[in-house]
């Protein structure tokens, strides 16, 4: 498939890449996340590249870590594909990425927005043996509790029960990839049943591949949410991936300790300090202790299903 990119700032300097896609209202965020790698990698030997299908600000970090931009212009595209209120055309834009970057990437990375960096060798995880797989990721949350559990997205499309990644983290080879037409594949479920599904394009490239896809330790795709943030010590974590609509940038909450909001605090007080008062500060237990009660009865419940992983993985690069 050929997307028309309208815009492009840098080019590609080494064959493998970390690729976001954001518009205007989580750019802030995503900066922050590719600010945490940078710092982190200073001698990397993969680019970092913002996809969006709108104009970004401008920024000096952009410039001072040599971060791509590459801009497609969505609405030249003929795509029927379901979009609402919550699903935008952009909404598939980490799907066109390794069509889009297929001449200049053999490997990428793609990492949602929401996600915080606290450590992992990430030249290392995308050089990955992937065993002939186009993808790698780690099991969406609901089968890390039921391993065998049939996401519903899955009955929709009439397919049958096999593991499900969360696409917040996506480990892809590109001429996999495309030798096995996951893009143009993804589409055309999307299209077909797109708005019946819970989880759109995640939901539509699990059908494309329906569970032939490597499966990472789980340190680099944590879902951290009410539903596991207590357990989140147990694992040696490297991406934590705030999931759902709770984040630690976004509203009064109480759930994300200051080991993450003042991270995000820190940044935003130097680069868009009109942003602080929106952001959480703390687990705020004064006012907040009675949802942390309800969490920790919640982990109970959870405890014997979710913490069998932990004895799933011996190092970050066990696969399955």
């Amino acid at each position: 498939m050929q997307f028309p990119i309208s815009a492009a700032v840098g080019e590609a300097r080494h064959d493998k890449a970390i690729y976001l896609c954001t518009d205007e209202r989580f750019f802030p965020y995503a900066l922050f996340l590719m600010d945490q790698i940078a710092t982190a990698t200073p001698d990397r030997d993969f680019d970092l590249v913002l996809l969006s299908s709108k104009v970004l600000p401008e920024h000096p970090l952009l410039d001072t870590h040599q971060i791509r931009r590459v801009r497609i212009d969505l609405d030249s595209l003929d795509l029927n594909l379901p979009t609402n209120a919550r699903i935008s055309l952009a909404s598939y834009l980490r799907i066109f990425g390794p069509e889009i970057f297929a001449d200049d990437y053999r490997r990428l990375l793609y990492l949602d927005a929401d996600i915080f960096y606290q450590r992992g060798d990430l030249s290392r995880l995308l050089d990955l043996d992937m065993q002939g797989r186009a993808i790698g990721g780690v099991r969406d949350m609901p089968q890390m509790r039921k391993p065998n559990r049939t996401p519903e997205d899955f009955r929709i499309m009439g397919l049958p029960q096999a593991k499900y990644f969360n696409a917040g983290v996506l480990l892809i080879d590109v001429p996999t990839w495309r030798e096995q037409q996951v893009t143009q594949r993804a589409l055309e479920i999307a299209a077909r049943v797109g708005d019946k599904l819970a989880y759109h394009d995640q939901s539509a490239l699990n059908g494309v591949v329906q569970g032939n896809w490597l499966e990472l330790n789980p340190v680099w795709n944590f879902t951290y949410s009410h539903q596991t943030m207590y357990f989140s010590a147990m694992f040696d974590v490297c991406l934590y991936h705030f999931v759902g609509r709770r984040k630690p940038f976004m509203g009064s909450y109480g759930g994300f300790p200051l080991r993450f909001t003042e991270p995000y605090r820190r940044f935003m007080a130097e680069h868009w300090p009109a942003a602080l008062p929106a952001l959480q500060n703390g687990l705020q237990i004064p006012k907040k202790w009675h949802l942390h009660v309800f969490v920790l009865l919640l982990h109970a419940t959870y405890l014997r299903r979710y913490l069998a992983n932990e004895g799933h993985w011996h190092s970050d690069w066990d696969t399955r």
